[in-house]
């Protein structure tokens, strides 16, 4: 299989090394012990590489496994452990986000990009037919490309999202250049004067800044992966700061619903209670009633927890997700 092994461990417990990220990019943050490997991976692509986590065999074809916006593959760490020893995941870090290559100077991150991302890495190893799990952004990543590709996905598994969020195209026209004028003013920054901090500080800034999506406990894992220690023994976090000028990433009523009615594959919706609510429930409905035509499986779950569940509760989600991806 074509991949450059980076790293390889055998996860079991977490132990002092395993929780230090500059040490080793391995983060073991099993929710039980469970013996399972991991591999950190690099997909080439034109502008560097795509980083990545593959937890389990890599002789079999893993399921796709998609972050939230300005989160990275750390998100999966408390939940992979718990999944099915013959269910092979791959986490990978987005463009601009972990310890994958930022986009080139002068680029923007748009949602079609992040799409083509997807289809490299299905192409490098060349899977004709692959599944998705997806969290926030990595589930409307996954949605989208579920709709543009639909022969070339099976399963598709989405946590706490599921589709685009729609925005009136008056408003969206009012916003795209105060949008475009703020993608300009970050790129014009200094890459070199990043603020530093120590490590307890970048993940209270990243605790403060997420809110009540998640606990403190899943942001430190985040944050792992997430920041970059300095010579000085300082740290600044590893994600694009031009991630924050996008907003490619809102679609009209029609277009989502257009989308939805495209969909053939089997889909598992997991939904947060305490989570996102950026819709009415009569809005949802009228998606989830197209989407529950056009898949091939539709499936719906609703679980005590925040917006990152999956991170601070993963025994919520694990059987779930165990039993769709195993069932037939």
């Amino acid at each position: 299989m074509k991949m450059l092994k980076l790293l390889a461990r055998t996860v079991w417990k977490p132990s002092v090394e395993a929780l230090n990220l500059q040490k080793a990019y391995i983060h073991n943050i099993a929710a039980k012990p469970l013996e399972r490997q991991v591999y950190e991976v690099q997909i080439p692509v034109p502008w560097g590489h795509i980083a990545g986590k593959w937890w389990g065999s890599q002789d079999t074809k893993p399921v796709l496994c998609l972050h939230g916006y300005q989160d990275n593959a750390g998100t999966w760490d408390r939940l992979a452990p718990l999944l099915p020893q013959d269910i092979s995941l791959l986490a990978v870090d987005l463009p601009g986000h972990g310890l994958s290559s930022q986009a080139p100077l002068g680029a923007a991150y748009h949602v079609l990009d992040f799409i083509l991302t997807i289809r490299r890495i299905a192409n490098y190893y060349g899977w004709e037919r692959f599944s998705l799990l997806g969290h926030s952004f990595g589930s409307i990543l996954s949605f989208l490309y579920s709709a543009i590709f639909p022969e070339h996905v099976e399963k598709y598994v989405a946590l706490d999202a599921i589709k685009p969020l729609k925005m009136d195209p008056a408003r969206r026209l009012k916003k795209h250049g105060e949008y475009l004028d703020e993608f300009l003013r970050i790129e014009s920054l200094d890459p070199n004067s990043k603020p530093s901090y120590t490590y307890d500080e970048t993940v209270n800034i990243l605790h403060k800044s997420i809110g009540n999506w998640a606990n403190k406990e899943s942001c430190e894992i985040l944050t792992r992966r997430g920041t970059i220690r300095q010579n000085d023994g300082r740290y600044v976090f590893s994600r694009d700061p031009r991630l924050k000028g996008n907003t490619s990433f809102l679609y009209t009523r029609t277009y989502v619903l257009d989308f939805a009615a495209n969909i053939r594959c089997e889909v598992l919706n997991i939904k947060a209670k305490q989570g996102l609510k950026f819709e009415t429930p009569e809005e949802n409905e009228e998606f989830l009633e197209i989407i529950k035509k056009s898949a091939k499986r539709y499936e719906y779950h609703a679980v005590e927890g925040a917006h990152h569940v999956h991170l601070d509760h993963p025994e919520r989600v694990a059987p779930i997700i165990s039993n769709f991806l195993k069932s037939t």
